[in-house]
């Protein structure tokens, strides 16, 4: 394990998710986790660029959504978290999580690093994309659903238990264009994500969300920046925690 860390920091102003991505990966022939994958949109467009991908999600609603779903060429789905990823050691090119690390419990940090650090193979990568707890969409989002204390978990977790075991750490901030066409629209994305159990419609659909929402959207018609920070391990240094 490493005591002392250098990372590279970068930021690349307004970009897309996968725009980041391709700057980054190279999924073409590799093997690739996504963890916390919800609908498995992001392994499909992985699984476009060449890479084969197992998708996991622990969420029963959205498993059984994706087991019904269209097959998608080159990607596969597991029910499990990432404390139990389902192949054999050094096994994996890489392991990303997009925008789920921080959904992950925090006592199960400690046991999902150390999976990682078990399937990854020697010059293998964890690619991690977590949303920032801050801007104007952050602002309304907070009302219902304070992210900002499981994020700050998530960013522990990964400066003690993830960067001390790798060779090479990368952070790369940036911002995501998000949009809405109305408050409606806005709520019933909310509503609708399966994942999210501490808030009930009853409290996204709130006057005062609502208030807020057409606050701090309506002067850049509900067209929102979502700051966010990836943070890219390479070459694991050893291949447990123990």
């Amino acid at each position: 394990m490493q005591t002392n860390i250098s990372v590279n920091r970068q930021s690349l102003g307004i970009r897309t998710d996968l725009a980041v991505i391709d700057q980054c990966l190279k999924p073409e022939n590799q093997f690739l986790v996504e963890a916390g994958c919800g609908n498995m949109h992001l392994s499909k467009a992985l699984a476009e660029r060449g890479a084969h991908v197992l998708a996991i999600d622990p969420d029963p609603l959205q498993a059984e959504k994706n087991r019904a779903a269209d097959i998608i060429a080159n990607v596969g789905f597991a029910e499990t978290g990432a404390d139990q990823i389902p192949v054999e050691d050094q096994s994996v090119h890489g392991v990303l999580f997009p925008y789920s690390l921080h959904h992950i419990p925090e006592d199960l940090h400690a046991s999902v690093f150390a999976e990682v650090l078990r399937v990854l193979k020697p010059e293998g990568f964890v690619y991690i994309m977590e949303p920032v707890a801050s801007g104007k969409l952050n602002e309304v989002m907070r009302l219902f659903h304070d992210e900002a204390p499981a994020r700050d978990a998530a960013q522990r977790a990964i400066e003690s238990l993830a960067m001390p075991h790798f060779s090479q750490v990368d952070v790369i901030e940036y911002s995501n264009r998000i949009s809405y066409d109305s408050w409606e629209q806005f709520a019933a994305r909310c509503v609708s994500k399966t994942f999210n159990t501490n808030y009930t419609e009853a409290q996204v659909r709130a006057e005062r969300v609502r208030d807020k929402f057409l606050e701090v959207g309506q002067h850049s018609n509900f067209e929102f920046e979502s700051p966010m920070r990836v943070t890219w391990l390479r070459k694991p240094v050893r291949t447990s925690l123990s």
